[in-house]
């Protein structure tokens, strides 16, 4: 399948980037240490099962960049890419002036970049949604 040559493409922070893959790995090693020092049972399963969550979050659902074209928007994670065409969404939304949601026409919302976006950026966004008829509430 072709893609578009001319597709927009958003990255996250690097500094978030970085502390996402990061928090899993430090969390087993604390897991490790309460182990270690015969912490309760309790405190280590929990910190392990945190470092489990997290590193699942971290690897498949952590949105990495974003790219817009033809057929819809793409997530791109650390090993997957989700993609949600143009008839599903509803709308694009900016909570709290930072970040970037995805609303589905079921009501699903998927995170799409969480750092404050310049103008510019958002302009481009704003002129690929507003073709495909997609509510901006950017």
């Amino acid at each position: 399948m072709l893609r578009e040559a001319n597709r927009l493409r958003l990255s996250e922070s690097q500094l978030r980037v970085a502390m996402s893959l990061a928090t899993p790995p430090l969390l087993v090693a604390l897991a490790w240490g309460a182990w270690a020092v015969e912490a309760p049972s309790l405190v280590v399963a929990g910190l392990a099962l945190l470092a489990a969550f997290l590193g699942y979050v971290a690897i498949f659902d952590f949105p990495l960049a974003i790219e817009v074209d033809s057929e819809g928007i793409h997530r791109v994670c650390l090993i997957r890419r989700q993609t949600d065409p143009w008839e599903d969404i509803a709308a694009i939304v900016q909570p709290k002036q930072r970040g970037l949601v995805l609303v589905t026409k079921n009501r699903k919302r998927h995170i799409l970049l969480d750092r404050s976006l310049e103008e510019g950026e958002l302009d481009l966004l704003r002129t690929q949604v507003v073709l495909r008829d997609v509510q901006v509430g950017f």
